[in-house]
């Protein structure tokens, strides 16, 4: 467990000195560059979730490929918020994500290591501890979207 917070702390500081080294000239594109991370960041758990409901055949290779990919993507958007007048626009993120931006962070970092937590324990093949894991990682991302996501 160590491992994984040593892991989402440097990537969240990787992250954070990014910020000042992002390439976004204009709101809109990091706009559009964050509703594209978030949309792979769906498929990916949108394709688990099929998995775990019993929907598609399980697989636990796709399943820890995509536990991979939704713990890197999850390291993605958090740069494209911070973007000056990103807040306006075609975006579904609410206001409320720049009025509380500390607990959206937190929240966001949150998911984070549920994720990396769900990408290290995919590859054992424990359904019951994937299962459990995908559940804490989605109850989270949820979450974010009921306070900070338009519906």
């Amino acid at each position: 467990m160590k491992k994984i917070q040593a892991m989402v702390i440097a990537s969240t500081l990787f992250a954070t000195t990014s910020v000042l080294a992002h390439t976004f000239d204009e709101p809109n594109k990091a706009i559009k560059y964050r509703q594209a991370a978030f949309t792979m960041i769906a498929g990916n758990v949108s394709e688990m979730g099929d998995m775990v409901k019993g929907k598609t055949e399980w697989s636990d290779v796709i399943f820890a490929k995509r536990a991979n990919q939704l713990s890197q993507l999850t390291l993605m958007p958090l740069d494209a918020f911070y973007v000056e007048g990103s807040d306006k626009g075609k975006t579904n993120a609410l206001p409320e994500v720049w009025k509380n931006f500390p607990d959206f962070e937190a929240r966001l970092a949150q998911f984070q290591e549920d994720a990396a937590a769900l990408a290290s324990i995919s590859g054992k093949g424990d359904k019951a501890a994937i299962r459990k894991a995908f559940g804490k990682t989605v109850k989270n991302c949820k979450a974010c979207h009921t306070d900070y996501k338009a519906k």
